[in-house]
């Protein structure tokens, strides 16, 4: 029947129910009185807590699960985004998968559930556009209650009319001929429509009255339910602008760390096994707590004399993984990398150097889910510039003004920030290089090198020209070469946005008496992401026996003719390099080693940049 009063509607039950049977707990949340199974894979099962309270969601995203805010009661954090109650979801075949974000719309019964890993054999529902008219029939499916079972292990769903439409909410009833209902731990679930391109969601179940449910007093007979909608443009928005993250590269480089004069942290240099940690929230142009959601930082290794270390970034608050590194440095070596770390909830980040050794960290830039920066747009690999082939070297202090954006260019006219590979090539003394647009200053770095080659990922900031100036600050001249691997837009809404995780090891060569990687032989790395989206992979050559470099690509995709992570003979040691790369068939890349000799490979995976929600 048509329901007049939503405030009448038993709130509680439909949104999370502890499902109880016989006495004990059930195992799992666990359709839709009157309904029958349902053959959409991206209908989720969601358990909140300990006491395994059931409801239900929709995948509109490989890494997001789209349910009711009541869903999740006393686990949505007010500040921050990690649950405060363990959350689990099961989509398709990704069983038991935790969520490790939780972020609740300020007005509306919604909630966004971000997975820990993205689901690859689950296509996502489209989320529809088209305002639900009364007299619609849609269908409404979830992993709640039935007439005759507590917690079914099967997603249900059944046909249900519009009976009216509201700014925010739909007003549904089943078929009379069919009677259906929405039950307890349905809370969440889709409400679909079926169009001519396949299924849409148009909203998610928040409120019933749960006639022919399971539990339900026979005396209560009303049918009705309230759902939430997600076509218009407030939901739409708030969707878009939780799944992404743009970029806003800052004018000059934010110092936040230099352990040799105690900026950001008391002097002193740092013990082996030590970690340090730092704010960057509200520092040199960063925002404020929980504006800045991640940072990418060049993080430079300065090691006591006689002796190397290596240096890992992570989020505070989460235990680092002592087998990842982020920048190595032999004695002797100041050598810097780039890296993207999520900002911890208080605003900080941490870094432990695993041998006694000072630390200094600049922020590039930062990542934010407001509308203040700008979209990712990913390139095949392209060299954009290179001194040996044109310009001659850049001398000591001395300078080069590069055309980066250009109409009709890799990178184009407008673009806010590119992401480059930088080689330093050719060095005969250690320095650092400095990169800024035009009218800016050469104050910060945004990469330390020492004598030979040195490459890593940098991102520049461009002037309205589309120009930006790099500084060669050390004692002698050096060649540069510069390759485009993406770029970012003048706005949010535009582009790609990026999906940050902790640094995960995705592959190291050395692990079980692995072979290294043959003169010109190519390995392949499975990444666990969708073809077609772009990794942030973090590449360390260890073991090297000659000079040599890497080149990276999607794997049936087609081979550069640049390099990535130029590494150098083996005295001078291990080399790592922060580098863009997209992702091929069944989810992987390609990494050829270009040397006369053999190498290890280590690559660990900081992130991803996805394309924009359907």
């Amino acid at each position: 029947m048509r329901i007049t009063n939503n405030k009448a509607l038993p709130v509680a039950l439909l949104a999370a129910s502890a499902l109880v049977a016989g006495g004990l707990i059930a195992p799992s949340a666990l359709g839709v009185a009157g309904g029958t199974g349902t053959e959409h894979a991206f209908v989720a099962r969601i358990d909140v807590g300990p006491e395994q309270r059931g409801c239900s969601g929709t995948l509109v995203d490989p890494e997001w699960i789209l349910t009711a805010k009541a869903c999740a009661s006393g686990a949505i954090p007010v500040l921050g985004v990690t649950p405060l109650k363990p959350i689990r979801a099961s989509v398709g075949a990704a069983v038991d998968r935790p969520v490790i974000e939780i972020l609740a719309h300020p007005d509306r019964d919604l909630a966004l559930a971000r997975l820990d890993k993205p689901v690859t054999g689950v296509t996502p529902v489209r989320i529809g556009t088209i305002a639900p008219q009364a007299g619609e029939a849609l269908q409404v499916a979830g992993y709640g209650r039935t007439a005759t079972e507590w917690a079914p292990q099967q997603a249900h769903s059944a046909a249900f009319t519009v009976q009216s439409v509201a700014a925010g909410t739909i007003d549904v009833a089943g078929d009379p001929a069919t009677p259906a209902a929405v039950c307890q731990g349905d809370a969440g679930g889709p409400t679909l429509r079926q169009t001519g391109s396949g299924v849409e969601l148009v909203a998610v179940s928040s409120l019933s009255w749960q006639g022919g449910c399971l539990g339900t007093p026979a005396s209560e007979t009303r049918r009705g339910a309230v759902q939430v909608r997600v076509d218009d443009a407030d939901a739409q928005a708030w969707i878009r602008r939780t799944l992404r993250m743009s970029y806003v590269r800052l004018p000059s480089s934010a110092q936040v760390l230099d352990t040799r004069s105690g900026i950001g942290a008391t002097a002193g240099t740092r013990e082996a096994g030590s970690t340090t940690t730092f704010r960057v929230a509200g520092v040199g142009g960063i925002p404020i707590l929980r504006a800045a959601t991640a940072v990418l930082v060049d993080i430079t290794a300065i090691p006591v004399a006689g002796a190397g270390t290596y240096l890992t970034a992570f989020p505070t608050g989460s235990p680092p993984s002592d087998s990842l590194s982020m920048v190595n440095a032999m004695p002797g070596q100041i050598i810097s990398n780039t890296a993207v770390v999520p900002v911890g909830p208080d605003g900080t980040i941490s870094v432990r150097t695993h041998r006694a050794s000072d630390i200094a960290v600049d922020v590039q830039g930062y990542y934010t889910r407001d509308s203040s920066g700008g979209g990712f747009v990913p390139l095949d690999h392209t060299r954009l510039a290179d001194t040996r082939a044109a310009g001659g070297t850049i001398p000591a202090r001395g300078s080069r003004t590069f055309a980066i954006a250009t109409a009709g260019g890799v990178i184009p006219a407008g673009a806010s920030a590119a992401f480059l590979d930088v080689v330093v090539v050719d060095a005969t003394a250690g320095g650092w290089l400095g990169a800024y647009q035009t009218g800016g200053a050469n104050n910060r770095s945004v990469m330390d090198f020492v004598p030979g080659d040195t490459a890593h990922a940098v991102t520049v900031k461009l002037g309205t020209d589309g120009r930006a100036t790099f500084t060669n600050n050390s004692s002698a001249p050096i060649h540069l070469a510069l390759t485009a691997t993406g770029y970012h837009t003048a706005d949010a809404a535009s582009g790609w946005g990026l999906r940050t995780a902790q640094a995960t090891l995705l592959l190291d060569t050395r692990q079980n008496d692995g072979a290294a990687i043959a003169s010109n032989a190519v390995v392949d790395v499975p990444l666990g992401l969708p073809a077609g989206w772009t990794a942030l992979l973090n590449l360390t050559m260890v073991d090297n026996t000659r000079p040599g470099y890497l080149r990276a690509w999607p794997l049936e995709g087609t081979e550069p003719g640049t390099s990535l992570v130029n590494y150098p003979a083996t005295a001078d040691g291990v080399r790592s390099g922060l580098a863009t790369v997209k992702v091929g068939t069944d989810g992987k890349v390609r990494i050829r080693n270009v040397s006369a000799g053999t190498t290890h490979l280590i690559a660990s995976l900081q992130g991803w940049f996805a394309p924009p929600m359907q």
